[in-house]
């Protein structure tokens, strides 16, 4: 049995549905990229260009990321999404090109600039 895509109301705020978080992701838990939680996420011209159905969750992240840089974690949190499940669709989006991920984070990242970058991801997320 399908079950149908949540639906988005006037406001832009997702109505309440019966659809599983991993009916998204047909069960998956992982993308074909690597998808950091803190890697922040810049839509691309492609995803620009693409016309997306009202009703797939990608749209709600595109919408998201052609205003602003958004952490994977923000987008989660914003699009109501379970992270798991944002990161797979934040990694098949960056995997076709609609999306490119930004790394903040590598193995010659201080400590300082590491917790810089905690404080500034729980700021953002509690001024949601």
């Amino acid at each position: 049995m399908t079950e149908d895509p949540p639906e988005w109301d006037d406001t832009d705020e997702p109505v309440a549905s019966v659809v599983r978080p991993y009916t998204f992701t047909a069960g998956r838990t992982t993308s074909r990229v690597d998808v950091p939680l803190e890697a922040t996420v810049e839509l691309t011209e492609e995803g620009r260009a693409r016309h997306w159905p009202a009703h797939d969750p990608n749209s709600r992240i595109i919408d998201l990321c052609s205003g602003e840089l958004l952490s994977v974690a923000e987008i989660a949190a914003r699009a109501d999404l379970a992270l798991g499940v944002a990161r797979v669709l934040v990694g098949d989006l960056a995997a076709e090109g609609s999306v490119q991920l930004q790394q903040t984070m590598t193995d010659s990242t201080s400590n300082d600039e590491r917790i810089s970058l905690i404080e500034r991801t729980l700021r953002g997320l509690r001024d949601l």
